[in-house]
């Protein structure tokens, strides 16, 4: 029989507060007569983020109650996350009135009916708070039908950033953009550019993106455990990957439900995160006749979007990724933002198709492509390039 007192009244606590949106406070150095303590905080992912009390309570038996594998509570504990991060669906409504295993549950689902369900019952709950704190949409246009800005000038701090800016002078800021671009980069000449593969994963990632092609950061386990720390094995956004997704609430795409690309070199060096500081590749990828989700015209209509314009698909075909050259993050100034730098004389590999692309011939897309890609190579390369706040969201 279940214990009684405080502990038997904490099985009736919400679900949801198994999720401690807390963090760790590091102090640093010796505290000194008169010296006031400084603090560090430090995150914790959501695979960690448990209440200490409450993650024994559902991992330990208790009469008819089984204890919970832990593994999924790491995907409950990640879902929950998304919604306290403000992503979609608040907490409180997270898994209000729903119906799993025939049964609905009015109101809030407590611990105890949760640790109640069977597994898959339980993976059932998950999947609707998923299914709540993010959207399916489609992937119904065409690249070249896809929203480019047409307008030569930068005109910070709201407007789409055309395709193709380069920097103007060593330890530029964002805001020092020369026009300098090919028209219509991204619905004419059909490039785009995109970060996969950072850290001790790189050589794994050349392997598998020259062999396999690009895939959702989803069904990239080794980033979604070690990087961002979700667990999201099993679940409808791991299972299911047909469709992209936006957050209910942010009216943003679930980037890991996709492959995303950049219309601009400079807003791909954002990723796989703002904050990482480590070795990274950006690829140029040929999306021309490719079928996608227009991100960047999704969030203009809603007045808010991403300046160096973002393009979701499901799956890039080997055959479509043109190179890789690497670079190295140096993280996220406090203003908002983001630096990166590559490392003069850097260029690019060239793989699959495009091995030999470097000695195409004049005035064919091939050799355009070559020119522009290697245009903006070589302009962002040679020094630190901070992205100011102004030029990530509007």
């Amino acid at each position: 029989m279940l214990w009684g007192g405080p502990v038997n009244r904490a099985y009736d606590a919400q679900l949801v507060s198994i999720y401690k949106n807390s963090m760790n406070y590091l102090p640093i150095g010796p505290l000194l007569p008169g010296e006031r303590r400084e603090w560090i905080q430090e995150f914790l992912k959501p695979i960690d983020s448990f209440d200490p009390a409450k993650r024994t309570l559902m991992t330990t038996q208790a009469g008819a109650l089984n204890p919970v594998n832990f593994t999924m509570l790491q995907r409950l504990t990640t879902v929950i996350a998304q919604a306290a991060a403000g992503n979609g669906s608040t907490k409180e409504d997270l898994f209000r009135d729903i119906t799993v295993g025939g049964q609905t549950y009015a109101g809030i689902m407590t611990i105890r009916q949760f640790m109640a369900l069977t597994a898959q019952q339980q993976l059932a709950v998950i999947d609707i708070g998923w299914n709540r704190v993010c959207k399916k949409k489609a992937y119904d246009k065409l690249s070249r039908e896809m929203f480019e800005p047409n307008k030569p000038d930068i005109a910070p701090p709201v407007d789409p950033v055309p395709s193709g800016v380069v920097p103007d002078g060593v330890g530029m800021k964002a805001g020092y953009f020369n026009e300098g671009r090919v028209p219509d980069a991204f619905t004419g000449l059909g490039v785009g550019f995109r970060v996969d593969g950072s850290g001790s994963n790189i050589g794994d990632t050349i392997t598998r993106v020259t062999n396999h092609g690009m895939t959702t950061q989803l069904k990239n386990s080794y980033l979604m455990r070690n990087i961002k720390g979700w667990e999201v094995g099993g679940t409808t956004v791991d299972l299911d990957t047909n469709a992209p997704r936006v957050w209910s609430t942010k009216d943003d795409l679930f980037n890991e439900s996709s492959v995303c690309i950049a219309r601009n070199f400079y807003g791909a060096t954002a990723f796989p995160l703002r904050e990482m500081t480590d070795d990274a590749l950006i690829w140029a990828v040929d999306v021309g006749g490719m079928i996608g989700f227009d991100t960047e015209a999704y969030q203009k209509l809603l007045g808010r979007h991403w300046r160096p314009g973002e393009k979701a698909y499901k799956f890039v075909n080997p055959s479509r990724v043109i190179g890789y050259a690497r670079f190295t993050t140096l993280g996220a100034p406090g203003a908002g933002g983001w630096s990166f730098k590559i490392a003069p004389g850097t260029t690019w590999t060239l793989v699959g198709n495009w091995a030999g692309a470097a000695n195409a011939s004049a005035g064919s897309r091939e050799a355009k492509v070559m020119a522009y890609i290697n245009g903006q190579l070589a302009a962002w390369a040679g020094a630190d390039r901070t992205i100011t706040g102004a030029f990530d969201f509007a």
